[in-house]
């Protein structure tokens, strides 16, 4: 690569690339979508226990499915519920403002703005995905107006004398009320002259166009390579990626969960949260558990040996950083095109196959952690899943291998050479 091309690398892009990653609002959306995940993955446990893969065992839960599901209607039907607190609690935190009023502040925004029924009751899709990016929009919203309040200074203030946390429930009073009755303004205004409420505006205009990108190949494609660059360049390409496209891959995965306990044979979505980190990223992004393999026993050179060894631990539990920097792959022409290449190649195979509905698409939300070929099988409930990731990272090292031997002459050159050096002297 020429010098113009790292010069811009690292004078342009690196500089906004941080910049991006250290925004407190996209940083606040990705610790609140991180907090609830536990949730979700107890949901997940729920559906594989409801609907496990193995049909006498089915037989035998058919009569306690209603009750099993139970579990995936408090975690997953409250998916926007738990993010309006979790996101409203972390944005406050890096304001330095009170978060557990700054939460309870968010959920009642959140609530205020949910369509109900004709009887007044709360439509409950809402509070699951549906509601998702409502519930992150107006999350930011009253944090951000409860600042601003508390920044002037509009607050009633008490005595010194006063215990702290009264103090505190008086401070949240004013902004409280600023913020649900600016909402409620806004609601009753879109009623007024649209005929539909703000969360249905918001999923008109925003949420629907982004499902339906969010859940094509070529959206697949950015988020690979976007993910790719972004390590190559030294930053976490997963973090910044996945915490702005967490909100849209998480609905896509609930509309999957939502699809199956409704009893529908196929599932509405091939790509969400599982398509990408169990079945592109396995070992870490850019499908690097096969090149940790390569590396311990299909390399010669003491370096690349020694890197086998200390990356084969953590690429099996899908964590790369000893390839990415020991290798490395951040900043090397040499490596930068398998890298890309690679999980390109797996998401070009799953797709093809799960929209050939050769292997059943994702639906549960497992630990990202989880090993290959025991991730396929869980995510999908569906063993043909297990081939599917074994062609992957088939496929996957070829990919990686000539590139990664290039590399291994070079470095069993330079220990040949060191080696004659030492001898000599």
């Amino acid at each position: 690569m020429s010098n113009k091309f790292y010069s811009f690398l690292e004078d342009k892009f690196l500089p906004l690339a941080g910049k991006v990653g250290e925004q407190r609002h996209l940083q606040a959306i990705r610790d609140g979508l991180i907090a609830i995940l536990p949730m979700l993955i107890i949901g997940s446990v729920a559906l594989i226990v409801a609907f496990p893969p193995i049909p006498a065992l089915q037989e035998l839960v058919d009569p306690y499915v209603g009750r099993i599901l139970m579990i995936e209607s408090a975690t997953f039907g409250l998916m926007a519920l738990f993010a309006a607190f979790a996101i409203s609690y972390a944005l406050s935190k890096k304001y330095d403002m009170d978060p557990l009023e700054s939460a309870v502040l968010g959920v009642a925004a959140f609530i205020l703005l949910v369509p109900a029924s004709e009887n007044g009751n709360i439509i409950s899709s809402w509070m699951g995905s549906d509601g998702l990016f409502i519930a992150i929009i107006v999350a930011l919203y009253s944090v951000e107006v409860q600042r601003f309040v508390v920044k002037k200074d509009l607050v009633i203030k008490m005595p010194k004398t006063v215990p702290p946390n009264v103090t505190r429930s008086f401070t949240a009073l004013i902004p409280g009320f600023i913020i649900l009755f600016s909402l409620w303004v806004f609601n009753q205004l879109a009623v007024t002259f649209t005929a539909t409420t703000i969360p249905e505006l918001i999923n008109t205009v925003i949420t629907a166009p982004l499902l339906r990108i969010g859940g094509t190949f070529p959206g697949v494609v950015f988020l690979v390579l976007a993910i790719s660059i972004f390590w190559f360049v030294g930053i976490h390409g997963s973090a910044l990626v996945m915490g702005t496209a967490g909100p849209v891959l998480l609905t896509l995965l609930d509309q999957n969960t939502s699809a199956l306990a409704a009893g529908r044979d196929v599932l509405p979505n091939i790509v969400n949260t599982p398509f990408i980190d169990i079945f592109i990223n396995m070992g870490g992004s850019g499908s690097t558990f096969v090149l940790a393999l390569l590396l311990l026993f299909a390399a010669k050179s003491k370096r690349f040996k020694a890197i086998g060894k200390t990356a084969i631990g953590p690429g099996l539990f899908n964590i790369n950083e000893p390839i990415i920097f020991g290798m490395p792959i951040v900043m090397s022409p040499v490596m930068l095109i398998p890298f890309i290449l690679a999980p390109l190649s797996a998401a070009t195979i799953t797709y093809i196959a799960m929209a050939l509905e050769l292997v059943a698409r994702p639906y549960t939300l497992i630990p990202w952690t989880t090993p290959p070929l025991v991730s396929g099988f869980l995510a999908t409930g569906d063993w043909r899943a297990v081939i599917l990731q074994l062609i992957t990272m088939s496929v996957a090292g070829l990919i990686y291998y000539p590139f990664m031997k290039i590399l291994d002459n070079k470095n069993l050159k330079e220990e040949k050479a060191l080696a004659e050096e030492a001898e000599a002297a």
